[in-house]
């Protein structure tokens, strides 16, 4: 509270303090008579955070060949990559050419070539950097290498070796001393393939060992949120009694790390009211609601977290990049430099249940009316069953037909029905390729005095790429619940996209 007391400005002037007690009088106090505010936190929290790279081991092609089909260098064979770079070694075991074998592999261009499937997490600049040693020099004058390599990024649906059809970027190491880059500007969830193909060795058939850097996607400026905290799990869900995002990223090359910085203003926690159990019940649903209180005064220790999270106060989404242990600090109501750095430096787990897809022809029709009210008897649905319960994840994948219209009623629009086996909250994460595109999307199900709404608040029904929405309710068993699909904008043609959804208590 701010003094009104004239005893606590007996050092100032006569002046000063006539003015302070005339303004207490109004509830007003001038800025060069105001008194330190007491009670209330000042703690500004501030460091650093460090993103280090995941680390990939080439699957030995002689037993497990990998050039016929790419490598994932995602998590549990997935394709899918974070924001952390990815440090791959391999081996490139031949490097002649299999004439009269042509296959899928190509070798009748390359020794060995080994492929890595990919998809960014982010659109823009990707790199993929190439490092291995090339022997002595066959012609020092001309700068040739004694072991070249062709390295390319290609799109993983159209790349054929054989024709050059699907390279995006790349090119012939030789002449780069054993480093070579290729860069390209790549699309969020689009499979992409990495190829490291033997193209010549001075030294005959022998085994040459690698290592490539994939960059991985730049953070953006709200990418990773940093949460203060009055608990130390960073897997559990609570309040956050402070927060933020993280600023000011860069790559550092030799560590193949990336790093950012954050600053945490003032600290707060929200009190619950305790519920006394021996009252009773009021069952005409007019009774108050009592208000929760704020306690602005933190003390002791404050766990900090960090990770590519879409709120503060739930448990990462599955394949959220995390820091699996907290960093301890304090309210100390004050400016603090927090020394130890928060490190992202876990996947948190996704177990994959249902994967389902759109049933083609396309005959789904979901007839949504203008106050986004769903008539399920109107509709064309696509009965999904019964889907996975808590700590799995589904998968629908569809393809929204676009006219060209800029408008829910002009384009596709898809509905699929579901049950669930227990209570749980619906965590939404959908995408498409093509930017200019859009497309909305949603959990609708029955709610009271409403009708079949989008339990989601329509938070995926915004021009962003990929949608990120939670349902304000839990989902019931014994219920159908509906996931929609509305093509808003975008070119003429088919437009692919992949929701997920996550099942969290």
């Amino acid at each position: 509270m701010r003094s009104a007391t004239l005893l606590t400005l007996a050092t100032r002037t006569s002046v000063c303090s006539l003015v302070t007690l005339a303004a207490s009088l109004v509830a007003v106090q001038l800025p060069g008579c105001a008194t330190p505010e007491t009670g209330i936190d000042h703690t500004v929290l501030t460091g650093t955070l460090l993103i280090p790279p995941g680390a990939v081991e080439e699957i030995d092609p002689r037993t497990a060949p990998n050039d016929n089909a790419p490598q994932a260098l995602g998590e549990d064979g997935a394709t899918a990559l974070s924001y952390r770079a990815v440090v791959v070694t391999g081996n490139t075991s031949s490097w002649t050419p299999d004439v009269g074998d042509p296959g899928p592999d190509d070798n009748e261009i390359y020794g060995d070539a080994d492929q890595y499937g990919f998809s960014p997490v982010a659109d823009g600049a990707f790199s993929a950097t190439l490092s291995f040693t090339t022997g002595a020099s066959t012609d020092t004058a001309a700068g040739a290498d004694a072991v070249v390599y062709e390295v390319y990024i290609a799109d993983a649906a159209t790349l054929d070796l054989a024709t050059g059809e699907g390279i995006l970027a790349g090119g012939s190491t030789d002449g780069s001393a054993g480093l070579y880059t290729v860069e390209a500007d790549l699309v969020a969830g689009t499979e992409y393939v990495l190829v490291i193909a033997g193209a010549s060795n001075a030294d005959g058939d022998v085994e040459v060992p690698y290592s490539v850097v994939l960059s991985g996607s730049a953070p953006g400026a709200g990418t990773v949120m940093v949460g203060a905290y009055l608990e130390g799990d960073p897997a559990v869900a609570s309040d956050p009694v402070g927060g933020t995002t993280a600023q000011d990223w860069t790559f550092d090359a030799a560590t193949s790390t990336w790093s950012g910085t954050y600053e945490i203003l003032y600290l707060r926690s929200v009190v619950m009211p305790e519920v006394d159990t021996a009252a009773p019940v009021d069952t005409s649903g007019e009774a108050a609601v009592p208000s929760p209180a704020v306690d602005e005064a933190l003390k002791g220790t404050i766990y900090l977290t960090a990770g590519t999270l879409t709120n503060l106060n739930g448990s990462p989404s599955a394949g959220a990049l995390y820091s699996t242990v907290s960093v301890e600090t304090s309210a100390t109501d004050k400016a603090t430099k927090v020394e130890t750095a928060l490190v992202l430096d876990g996947l948190f787990p996704k177990v994959i249940g249902v994967q389902a897809t759109e049933t083609m022809p396309d005959v789904t029709v979901a007839a949504v009316d203008a106050n986004g009210v769903l008539d399920p008897a109107a509709s064309v649905i696509q009965d999904l069953g019964m889907l996975s319960g808590l700590g799995y994840v589904d998968i629908i994948d569809g393809v929204a037909a676009m006219t060209g219209a800029t408008s829910n009623d002009g384009n596709d629009a898809d509905v699929y029905a579901f049950t669930v086996p227990e209570p749980m909250y619906a965590r939404m994460t959908a995408g498409w390729p093509t930017t200019v595109t859009d497309i909305d999307f949603g959990v609708w199900g029955y709610y009271d005095g409403y009708g079949i709404i989008d339990l989601q608040d329509y938070a995926c029904q915004t021009a962003s790429d990929p949608e990120f929405c939670e349902t304000f309710v839990p989902l019931e068993p014994d219920t159908t619940y509906y996931v929609v699909s509305l093509a808003f904008s975008g070119d003429p043609g088919d437009e692919p996209y992949h929701i997920e959804l996550e099942w969290v208590p």
